[in-house]
C-alpha cells in the first residue's frame, strides 16, 4: 500500500478515496515504487518521469496506468504540501503586519512624545530669549543713562573749586547781594 492513511502529508481526507487510488496504483508493480520513489521531488520532476513512462512503448498500459494514479497522488500530496506553505506564509505575513503595525504605532507615540518635548523646549528657549532681550534693553538704557551723564560732564567747564548748585530757594529770594549789601 502507497499511501498510507495515517500519513497526514498525504493529502486525502476520505479512507475510501485512498483505498481506490492504492487499488489502481497495485494493479502494476511500477505504481507504488513509482509514488514511493518521488515523493521528495519537486512537481516538475514528477511529471517528467511520467512522461518518460508514457512515452515508453515497451511498457504495459498497466504500468502506465498505475504509475498516473500514483502521480494524481502525488499532485494531491504536493497541493497538500503548497497549501499548508501557503497558510504558514500567510500566518507569517499576517504576523508581520501586526508587527509593523504595533511598531508604527510606537514610533508614531515616540514623535508625539519628542514633537511635545521639542515644543516644549522651543517654549522655554523663547521665554529665556525674551528674558535675555529685557536684560539686554535694560544694559542698553543704562549705558545710554551713562553716556549722556559722561557727555555733560564733558561739556561742562571744569572749575577747581565746586560751585554750589543753585536751588529754587535761592532763587526765590530775589536778586543776589554784592559784597557791599547791594541789591542788584
Amino acid at each position: 500500500m502507497a499511501l498510507n492513511p495515517e500519513d497526514p502529508s498525504g493529502g486525502f481526507q476520505h479512507d475510501t478515496v485512498m483505498a481506490f487510488i492504492n487499488e489502481k496504483m497495485a494493479r502494476h508493480v511500477k505504481g507504488p515504487e513509482f509514488y514511493l520513489e518521488n515523493t521528495s521531488l519537486s512537481w516538475a520532476e514528477v511529471e517528467d518521469k511520467l512522461r518518460g513512462i508514457l512515452e515508453d512503448s515497451e511498457l504495459p498500459s498497466e504500468a502506465k496506468e498505475a504509475c498516473a494514479w500514483g502521480c494524481l497522488a502525488l499532485g494531491l500530496r504536493f497541493a497538500h504540501k503548497q497549501r499548508q506553505l501557503h497558510t504558514c506564509r500567510v500566518q507569517w505575513l499576517h504576523n508581520f503586519c501586526k508587527l509593523h503595525k504595533s511598531a508604527a504605532q510606537t514610533l508614531a507615540s515616540n514623535l508625539r512624545e519628542l514633537t511635545e518635548q521639542k515644543e516644549m523646549e522651543r517654549k522655554e528657549a523663547a521665554y529665556h530669549l525674551r528674558l535675555t532681550q529685557a536684560k539686554l534693553e535694560e544694559v542698553q538704557k543704562e549705558r545710554d543713562l551713562l553716556r549722556w551723564k559722561l557727555f555733560r560732564a564733558v561739556r561742562l567747564p571744569h572749575s577747581p573749586v565746586s560751585r554750589p548748585v543753585s536751588s529754587p530757594q535761592n532763587l526765590n529770594r530775589g536778586r543776589f547781594h554784592s559784597q557791599d549789601g547791594d541789591r542788584q
